[in-house]
C-alpha cells in the first residue's frame, strides 16, 4: 500500500436541511440541524482512509473544542494526524440541504489560513515517503505554492490538485499539478479568460492542457466524470441511485480516485471506483458519515452483481 499525504482543510460543518433555499432578505424554517466534521482536506481525508488507503493529513485547527472534535473523529477513522497542529479558532462551514439534496455552502476558514511554510517544513519528512500528494483551495495560495513545489523536489510523487472552491490558479502551481480534479463550474471559472462559453467543455479542457496539466478530471454530478489527458478523453457515466443529500459526494470522489491509483488502477477504472463510492455517498445525510468503507463498498456492489446475475 502507498501512502497518500493530504494538505489541507478541517472544518465543523453546520448543517441544516430545509425545504427551499431562502431567497434575498427572506428567513427559513430548517426541518433539522446536525454539527458534523467536514472540511476538504479532511473529507478526502476520511474518503481515502475508509476506502482503505494509507492516508495523513496536514493541516491547522483551532485551540477549542471543535479541534478536538475533529483530531478525534479524523483518527477514529484511520487517519493519521500527528501533522495537525493548532491555532486560534477551527474552520467553520454553514450548510443548507434542500429536499432535493441539492446544498448552498458558506465558509468561513479560521485555522486553515494559518498553516505556514514552516508547518510544511516540519512535514517534509512524511511527504518524501508519500506517492501522492493531495491538494485543495481551502487553504492559501501561497501555502498551496510552497507545497507543490516541495512535492517537485519528491521522488516520484505526483500532485492532485483539487481546485475547490473556484479560484486562480498561478502558473507555478500548475506546471507542478499531475492530476487536476475540478466540477463543471471550476472548470468554467478556470479556462474564462480563454472560452467564453460556459458549455464548451472541450475547448475548456483543451485550454488547461496547453496550460501544462497533464491529466483532468472534471466531476460531473448524476451524469458522472469525464477524463482527458493529451493523449485520452473519456466519459464515464454515473452510477443511479436515489439523492438523500450531495455534501460530501465530490470529496468522496476525490479520495477513492486517489486510493484507487495507489492500488495500481489505470485512471478510467480508478474513476470508475470513485463514481460507485461517491455514488453511495449521496444516499444518506452528512459528509463524513455518508462516506462508505471499504468493506460497505466491496459488499454493496457484490450483491448489485449478484442480483443481476440472478435476475
Amino acid at each position: 500500500m502507498r501512502k497518500i499525504s493530504i494538505v489541507g482543510s478541517l472544518n465543523i460543518d453546520f448543517i441544516s436541511n430545509v425545504f427551499d433555499f431562502p431567497k434575498i432578505g427572506e428567513t427559513i424554517r430548517a426541518k433539522n440541524f446536525h454539527i458534523s466534521p467536514g472540511g476538504k482536506g479532511a473529507n478526502q481525508a476520511v474518503a481515502a482512509a475508509k476506502l482503505g488507503g494509507d492516508v495523513e493529513l496536514i493541516g491547522k485547527v483551532g485551540k477549542d473544542k471543535y479541534g478536538d472534535v475533529l483530531i478525534e473523529s479524523l483518527a477514529n477513522q484511520g487517519v493519521k494526524t500527528h501533522n495537525i497542529k493548532r491555532e486560534g479558532d477551527t474552520g467553520r462551514t454553514f450548510i443548507n440541504v434542500d429536499n432535493k439534496g441539492d446544498n448552498m455552502i458558506t465558509y468561513v476558514p479560521g485555522a486553515n489560513e494559518q498553516i505556514t511554510k514552516e508547518d510544511i517544513n516540519d512535514c517534509l519528512p512524511d511527504l518524501r515517503e508519500s506517492s501522492y500528494l493531495l491538494l485543495q483551495q481551502e487553504i492559501q495560495q501561497e501555502i498551496i505554492e510552497y507545497v507543490v513545489d516541495a512535492a517537485l523536489g519528491l521522488n516520484d510523487c505526483k500532485v492532485i490538485l483539487n481546485a475547490a472552491p473556484a479560484r486562480f490558479i498561478n502558473e507555478k502551481i500548475i506546471q507542478g499539478v499531475h492530476t487536476l480534479i475540478v466540477n463543471e463550474v471550476e472548470l468554467e471559472f478556470l479556462s474564462k479568460d480563454y472560452v467564453h462559453e460556459p458549455q464548451d467543455l472541450t475547448r475548456q479542457i483543451d485550454y488547461l492542457l496547453h496550460k501544462g496539466i497533464k491529466k483532468i478530471i472534471i466531476t460531473l454530478g448524476d451524469k458522472g466524470a469525464i477524463f482527458a489527458s493529451h493523449s485520452d478523453y473519456k466519459h464515464i457515466p454515473a452510477f443511479k441511485v436515489p439523492v438523500t443529500d450531495t455534501t460530501g459526494a465530490g470529496d468522496t470522489f476525490i479520495g477513492a480516485y486517489t486510493v484507487a491509483k495507489t492500488e495500481g488502477f489505470n485512471d478510467i477504472d480508478a474513476i470508475e471506483f470513485a463514481v460507485k463510492a461517491s455514488a453511495m455517498t449521496v444516499t444518506k445525510h452528512g459528509a463524513q458519515p455518508a462516506i462508505p468503507t471499504r468493506k460497505e463498498f466491496d459488499e454493496f456492489f457484490k450483491k448489485i452483481e449478484e442480483d443481476s446475475f440472478n435476475g
